[in-house]
């Protein structure tokens, strides 16, 4: 593995974050109108694919997270943030390719479209796999300790109000314009924002190579994986993650366009509304987990495990349903953003010791990788499998999505259970300042 290069100062790190913001600015618009969110799931329904292939392509992203366990050391002897600018401009030319989407459609039929978006996201997902190996001990380097909570708040704020301001304008697009010239326009802004999200991220300081130390990567892998926080916090956030990347972002678009009856424009306003509300609390749940740790995710877990009951029982096809839609989309939003924040800053302050960053960043990506991979696969083909799953239960309309959502409630309760078991082992056992990680 390799040593940290020399330490930046706070006074510096400060300075440099508007940089970082102006980067996670564009790099949110970026993710909102291509291959994140409701407008790429609505762009592959567009082209006709069933469920299981969107899940098979969904799945690439998060899969491809299991390369940083091979490639963290070299990427920290190289300097994470010369890979990450590389790979990170690299990909924004695979994305341009999607633009040829249509033409690959008419030539080569479904079948042909599908293969070349998987042949564009597995390009994607590995160059995104390493620039975000490098980007997590990066981030790790730069940000001061004491305001890890802020900035995550600061920087979601930021984030939120772009891709707000992006799904605005991509709601208009798609009631304006028609087929699959909608989605055209919208992945083509996204590229250009992306440039420059590139661009902003060459002024973040930091991501030096670091010096070869003598510890074998393998090793100091497994010396990693005998530290208990880590494993009970991987456990924790896994279920966590793969119920919001495999229910509530891949498949919820689609629950909303096929079950309760909303056109793609409203399906986009529903994402708006929950960054709205997003922007107005991030800062609050910064400021609450800078001051109370991990206590703010009991909460955030609770109201999770809440929202596929909302969604079951939200009327379908009927003229409140967008109304009702919508009021579970603001909670959606604070309660992801909510999620985000805290559990990153659990992450970084109370889980992963600063001078074995490398290795435990790399578990962590690679880990959330093959569980969030996992997620949109066998969330695609349980849809496709239940698709005559008619009936109701009361005020619960029973439809294909109805045995997903029981599922997620299932994992967000399992995914409780363990943070709780967390919370108390940090609570006797906290990381120490020298990176000690050593329980009983």
């Amino acid at each position: 593995m390799t040593d940290p290069p020399a330490a930046l100062t706070d006074a510096e790190k400060i300075r440099r974050l508007p940089w970082f913001y102006a980067h996670s600015g564009c790099n949110a618009v970026f993710s909102g109108l291509t291959w994140f969110g409701p407008v790429f799931v609505l762009f592959l329904n567009e082209l006709g694919l069933p469920k299981t292939r969107i899940g098979i392509v969904l799945s690439f992203l998060p899969f491809s997270g299991i390369l940083a366990l091979f490639v963290a050391s070299t990427i920290a002897r190289l300097g994470v943030k010369r890979v990450f600018i590389v790979c990170w401009g690299v990909r924004k030319g695979v994305t341009a390719c999607l633009l040829l989407t249509p033409w690959v459609l008419d030539r080569h039929g479904v079948d042909g479209a599908f293969y070349f978006v998987l042949g564009c996201m597995s390009v994607f997902a590995v160059l995104r796999a390493i620039a975000e190996t490098g980007w997590y001990p990066w981030v790790h380097e730069i940000v001061p300790p004491a305001m890890r909570g802020r900035m995550y708040g600061i920087n979601n704020v930021v984030g939120l109000l772009a891709a707000s301001t992006a799904l605005l304008a991509a709601s208009w697009i798609l009631d304006a314009l028609p087929g699959l010239l909608r989605f055209r326009v919208l992945i083509g802004i996204g590229v250009v924002s992306g440039v420059l999200c590139v661009l902003f991220a060459l002024a973040i300081p930091g991501g030096a190579p670091g010096r070869l130390r003598q510890t074998a990567h393998w090793q100091a892998m497994r010396e990693a994986l005998a530290d208990r926080r880590l494993v009970l916090y991987l456990s924790y956030t896994a279920l966590a993650m793969v119920t919001m990347q495999a229910v509530f972002v891949a498949f919820i678009p689609l629950l909303m366009k096929e079950e309760v009856g909303l056109p793609s424009s409203r399906i986009v306003l529903l994402e708006v509304a929950g960054s709205a509300v997003g922007v107005l609390s991030s800062y609050a749940w910064g400021w609450w987990t800078d001051r109370t740790g991990t206590r703010p995710l009991r909460l955030v877990l609770f109201v999770m495990g809440l929202l596929p009951v909302l969604w079951m029982v939200l009327p379908r096809q009927h003229a409140v349903s967008f109304i009702g839609a919508l009021a579970i989309a603001c909670v959606a939003g604070a309660t992801y953003n909510g999620w985000w924040i805290t559990d990153q800053r659990m992450l970084y302050n109370e889980i992963v010791p600063e001078e074995r960053r490398t290795e435990y960043l790399a578990l962590y990506y690679a880990w959330i990788g093959l569980v969030g991979g996992c997620g949109p696969l066998v969330a695609g083909l349980l849809l496709d499998a239940c698709a005559d799953l008619r009936g109701s239960w009361g005020p619960v309309t029973i439809d294909p999505y109805t045995p997903l959502l029981v599922g997620s409630m299932i994992t967000i309760a399992a995914s409780a259970t363990i943070l709780s078991r967390l919370r108390r082992y940090l609570a006797q056992f906290p990381l120490q300042p020298t990176g000690d990680t050593n329980g009983p």
